[in-house]
């Protein structure tokens, strides 16, 4: 996908605005509104102006433009530094998205210590599977942030690496872990099948 400069980013950003003139979109590009972040690995801008909140009040969704031209919803709460990135038109459906990526993860933190215990095995050859893209998917994870990782790490077009690499990633990022988690649920479930098929009938 084409980049596009930051210039572009909040012009286009500031037309998402409703019933705005183009001065007034021009003006608002430029405005502190428009504000740049780069949490996990996707460069971008969200609109402080252009804010759809939760019927509790306690999520927040500002619409977002990376510097790849992406329309999305950033998803914030006060709890939470980081935001989530949704690829989705609907500001309500992009709350839901984080809500439920945010208990996921709170559940695979509960393993946490096993999550590092295996990654520390990974490295030191104790333990051997490799982890695939099937993984970064089936992860709590949002999509545009692993695109983000794997494009930044040169690794957008790989589909599989081995279980010490990942492990070695995480020292580098720490989200790394929930494909790790995500890689040990099947890399068990494929284990318990294979025994399941050699007992006797």
């Amino acid at each position: 996908m084409t980049k596009i400069t930051h210039t572009a980013a909040r012009l286009q950003l500031a037309k998402q605005r409703q019933m705005t003139s183009l001065i007034d979109q021009e003006i608002l590009s430029h405005s502190t509104d428009m504000v740049f972040t780069k949490a996990d690995w996707v460069p971008l801008y969200f609109d402080r102006g252009n804010k759809v909140t939760s019927d509790n009040g306690q999520m927040a969704a500002y619409r977002a433009m990376t510097l790849k031209g992406e329309l999305l919803w950033m998803v914030f709460t006060p709890t939470k530094e980081c935001g989530y990135h949704a690829s989705c038109s609907d500001p309500f459906e992009a709350m839901e998205r984080a809500k439920a990526s945010w208990a996921e993860r709170r559940a695979v933190r509960q393993e946490w210590d096993i999550v590092k215990s295996t990654a520390r095995d990974l490295l030191t050859a104790r333990q051997r599977f490799d982890v695939r893209i099937e993984d970064l998917v089936a992860s709590p994870l949002c999509s545009l942030g692993i695109e983000g990782f794997r494009c930044a790490i040169g690794m957008q077009r790989v589909t599989r690496i081995p279980g010490w690499l990942a492990a070695l990633l995480m020292k580098v990022e720490p989200q790394m872990g929930f494909v790790i988690h995500a890689a040990m649920k099947r890399h068990a479930a494929t284990r318990e099948l294979a025994q399941g098929a050699q007992l006797p009938a």
